[in-house]
């Protein structure tokens, strides 16, 4: 099938959790349209040394007019919009080939620092709350694995013609992962989260939380092309 895509990954579970919103929504969204933007999904493995590999392959394969990428933020009690990826690893959950980098030592030995997201953020926030779901900017994607995926993800988009709107969004917790912790307190292996009383988000409402976001990031993606189609203008020279 032909035609611009926009592509959508999410984190497969970690942290001896059974499941992860940012996997269980990729079905609900798979080949959806967007101003005529195809959605096409990838669950990610948390993996330290597989993503920065993975992810530009990924953005090679379908030239993407748009990147999401989401993940699960443990006890956040809003969605979280993204605006920054930094060279920085440390984590404080070990991923599921057991790798623990700490210390935030540079995971890309020649990146920058930082890399800021290409997505309008303040525009993402307002479009999910639009939906009455509760959602905030915010301007640090931590040091794990979700940290890397937008890195990544920005560094593989850096040579494209034209701005391609990338982000990662952070999910709260499902109530089922909730209770799920609760019956597991004396498990020995288990996510964090005592007491059992944080935060959650029904799938329903996070599912139109990341409707809302993609419709809004292929106005965005559109909006960028439009610009770049004009004569005698360069798009890249207004990239935020």
């Amino acid at each position: 099938m032909s035609g611009p895509v926009g592509l959508v990954t999410g984190s497969q579970p970690f942290a001896g959790l059974p499941s992860n919103p940012a996997e269980i929504v990729l079905s609900h969204i798979e080949g959806l349209e967007f101003s005529g933007i195809r959605i096409v999904t990838r669950a990610t493995p948390v993996s330290f040394a597989g993503l920065p590999m993975l992810l530009p392959a990924l953005v090679a394969e379908h030239r993407p007019v748009f990147v999401l990428a989401l993940g699960l933020a443990l006890g956040a009690p809003v969605l979280r919009v993204e605006t920054l990826g930094v060279n920085a690893a440390h984590f404080g959950i070990a991923d599921n080939e057991g790798a623990q980098p700490s210390g935030g030592r540079a995971f890309a030995a020649d990146g920058p620092v930082a890399r800021r997201a290409t997505w309008d953020g303040e525009a993402v926030v307002a479009a999910i709350e639009a939906e009455g779901v509760p959602a905030r900017l915010s301007f640090h994607a931590g040091t794990h694995l979700c940290n890397l995926t937008l890195y990544t993800y920005l560094g593989a988009l850096e040579g494209a013609p034209v701005t391609v709107p990338c982000g990662f969004l952070h999910l709260p917790y499902l109530p089922e992962q909730i209770v799920w912790m609760k019956r597991q307190a004396n498990a020995p292996e288990r996510a964090p989260g005592t007491p059992y009383d944080q935060p959650s988000m029904a799938l329903e409402t996070q599912l139109r939380a990341v409707r809302a976001t993609l419709a809004e990031l292929a106005r965005q993606a559109l909006h960028h092309a439009s610009r770049a189609a004009a004569p005698g203008h360069d798009e890249r020279e207004t990239m935020p």
